[in-house]
């Protein structure tokens, strides 16, 4: 994660994200609320289909013919949508010019059916007002953003006139309520007004989603780099262990083996030079050797960052072979320690190895852990 948070990659998307929410928060103080309350037409569907000529079919209506008086019955679902950005509140409608919608022919023979609503206050207070034959008249309802109500009609008209949906009446914010057809506005949504249909709140909620897609795709491809990194270490590493052991001034054993795998197990050099200094006077060892099995019973030993280090690193090197112990008193094997000496030189000549630059100059017995 620390590598994360310092790559440039990392910083860069999150001043990008920096940039895009402030433009976004810019934008929603600034945009123009705008009001845009439009009918859709859904269905315009026949009810009776005359293609046929069949002379013993009669179709009645309300004791007529319609067969004989050339009429037809058209059924009409129209969705009136909030489309702006601004909610519609009753104080946008005027009273002396209502909104609602007529026919250009035809005549409406059954009551206007309301069978769907996007919320219950719609369902409740949405009432038809001045229903007549060739027009009907909505109520003042409180129609917020992307809320929606939709009616049927049945339409009698005439076969050669097929009856045209028109508005009228006034809202507050808006010149004309417009009549399209529900296929006309999926046909006209270009791809600009795809990417960015929907308000500001449908805007920072797909900002939101996106970024954290992002970030997860980030996290990936940074998780996927740290990989192949330490794979490609790995083999670099490998390759390094494979040289020395084909120097001319080197020969192989069995046993050198541990010194190798702690270098393959931390891919910095530092644990090798923590136990090559220690191994450097075995006077000196076994006095710290003894100085820390007293130590490591008291209880100062928690607080000892660099103590608990120095009894680990002695307690690695009895595990791998480099010290052993004889009479209680610890002794150094002097090939390994040959080995790790020419090991490290050999790192060093070559530029073969990483140091954690992080701590290298840091006294753990400083540290105050109680503070911490």
């Amino acid at each position: 994660m620390e590598k994360y948070l310092n790559s440039i990659a990392y910083k860069t998307l999150i001043a990008l994200i920096g940039v895009i929410g402030a433009f976004v928060t810019i934008y929603a103080f600034l945009q123009e609320k705008k009001v845009d309350l439009r009918y859709e037409i859904i269905a315009n569907t026949n009810v009776l289909d005359f293609n046929a000529d069949i002379s013993k079919l009669e179709v009645a209506y309300d004791s007529t013919n319609l067969k004989q008086t050339g009429e037809n019955l058209r059924i009409y679902t129209i969705k009136i949508v909030n489309n702006g950005n601004e909610n519609i509140i009753k104080e946008f409608y005027d009273e002396n010019d209502l909104i609602g919608i007529k026919l250009s022919s035809g005549k409406i023979i059954e009551k206007p059916e309301l069978i769907q609503s996007s919320n219950d206050y719609l369902k409740r207070n949405l009432h038809f007002e001045n229903y007549e034959k060739d027009k009907v008249v909505f109520s003042r309802v409180i129609i917020e953003t992307g809320e929606y109500y939709i009616l049927k009609l049945l339409v009698l008209h005439k076969i050669s006139e097929v009856p045209e949906i028109i508005s009228f009446g006034k809202i507050a914010g808006q010149q004309k309520i417009d009549v399209v057809n529900s296929i006309d506005i999926k046909q006209e949504l270009t791809f600009i007004k795809k990417t960015f249909y929907g308000n500001i709140w449908t805007q920072l909620l797909r900002l939101i989603s996106y970024f954290a897609v992002g970030v997860g795709i980030f996290a990936l491809v940074m998780e996927s780099s740290e990989r192949i990194k330490k794979s490609k270490e790995k083999k670099r590493m490998k390759k390094n262990v494979y040289n020395f052991k084909n120097l001319k001034d080197y020969e192989y054993t069995r046993m050198d083996d541990a010194i190798f795998d702690r270098y393959l197990e931390n891919k910095y050099i530092f644990e090798l030079e923590k136990m090559f200094r220690l191994i450097a006077n075995e006077d000196e060892l076994n006095e710290l050797y003894k100085e820390l099995s007293i130590h490591v019973k008291s209880k100062e030993y928690g607080r000892s960052l660099l103590r608990k280090d120095e009894w680990s690193t002695i307690n690695k090197m009895l595990n791998d072979g480099i010290v052993f112990k004889e009479n209680e008193e610890l002794r150094i094997n002097q090939a390994m320690k040959d080995t790790l000496e020419k090991f490290l030189n050999y790192l060093s000549k070559n530029g073969k190895f990483k140091r954690r630059h992080k701590f290298e100059n840091i006294d753990l017995d400083e540290i105050d852990l109680d503070n911490i």
